[in-house]
């Protein structure tokens, strides 16, 4: 990925970003050559640099080890294939179906045969467009919710379910051009309390542009900037029961906008900054720095290797999002028992 070497596993299905100096040493593990020979063949009997080589090929192989990726070594997750539920990264997953690339390639054959550029072009001034005319209606063209507790809210929770299944959709088919197929949609608990519908990108490594990695990430914010725009024509051009129903949906595609652009959260917006800027999981560096340091634990190479300048941008991100998560978690776990009381208030009419 942007020419940084990547592992891929076929058991477990993960990648795993290695050095170039890493790259070079893993071409001469064909299982011809002991750990004692590649530090002769590197060093050319040179006894300082035989030293420091050691120590640094030591460090590469349990790296490997650890991981899952040596021949005889443990996997270090379950194998891609198996079961339907998985955790990583504190986000336990159900899978519901594996088929959307069978189901969406020929969608995505018909749309390759249209030149990218102007497909991209319309896809955007039509987000943008329906974000300015959906959020412009909500604000001053659309009465409030008579009654929030009524039928308008039930209704337009199941919509909005239909318009995140849409979102998600989006993402998979962009995949789906781009030639690195989803492997899966589902369900998640992201922080294991906050319900989120997912589809896995992880093969978005596969894909060589940053163009495209981008494209993919934002798929979903795209294609809500058109659904945002139908429900402003719908609630301009209803009354009663509709009329309400659209305002809501518009105001809760306003908050899944601010979300889905949320930086502090594993959200489409963090992932195109990071890959329109060619990171690889800064995310997960910031929150394994905030580990061990709380742990006092000696840092991994990979991180102990970090500037000093890059380890404060890290660790300052990383308590960010954590402040920024546990406000979540209070604020949903108080908005909990209102949101069934409305429920409860809506069936009981």
């Amino acid at each position: 990925m942007d020419d940084m070497p990547l592992i891929f596993d076929p058991v477990t299905g993960n990648y795993h970003r290695i050095t170039r100096a890493g790259e070079v040493v893993l071409t001469y593990l064909d299982g011809t050559r002991t750990r004692d020979d590649l530090v002769a063949f590197f060093s050319r009997d040179d006894q300082a640099r035989a030293e420091a080589l050691s120590r640094q090929i030591d460090t590469f192989l349990a790296a490997l080890d650890k991981s899952g990726l040596l021949e005889g070594s443990e996997p270090s997750d379950s194998p891609q294939g198996g079961g339907r539920v998985r955790t990583s990264m504190l986000m336990p997953r159900i899978i519901l179906t594996r088929s959307l690339p069978r189901v969406l390639e020929p969608v995505a054959a018909a749309l390759r045969a249209v030149p990218a550029k102007p497909l991209v072009l319309i896809a955007v001034l039509g987000a943008l467009c329906g974000y300015t005319f959906g959020f412009h209606t909500l604000f001053t063209a659309t009465p409030p919710p008579q009654d929030l507790a009524g039928p308008a809210f039930l209704v337009a929770t199941g919509v909005m379910l239909l318009y995140v299944l849409m979102h998600e959709t989006a993402h998979a088919l962009v995949a789906q051009m781009l030639g690195t197929p989803v492997r899966g949609l589902g369900v998640a608990l992201l922080f294991y309390f906050m319900p989120v519908a997912y589809v896995d990108r992880t093969d978005a490594y596969r894909h060589r542009g940053r163009g495209g990695r981008v494209l993919l990430a934002m798929a979903g914010i795209l294609s809500d900037g058109w659904f945002c725009a139908l429900s402003a024509v719908v609630a301009l051009n209803s009354e009663g029961l509709l009329r309400d129903t659209a305002a809501l949906l518009l105001g809760m595609q306003l908050l899944m906008l601010i979300i889905n652009l949320n930086p502090l959260m594993p959200s489409d917006g963090y992932t195109a900054l990071e890959a329109a800027t060619g990171l690889t999981n800064a995310r997960g560096r910031a929150f394994a720095l905030l580990r061990h340091t709380v742990l006092r634990q000696e840092l991994p190479p990979h991180l102990a290797n970090l500037g000093t300048a890059v380890r404060r941008v890290h660790m300052a991100y990383g308590l960010f999002s954590v402040a920024y998560v546990c406000l979540l978690a209070y604020a949903m776990f108080h908005a909990v028992p209102v949101t069934v009381d409305l429920a409860l208030s809506a069936v009981g009419r």
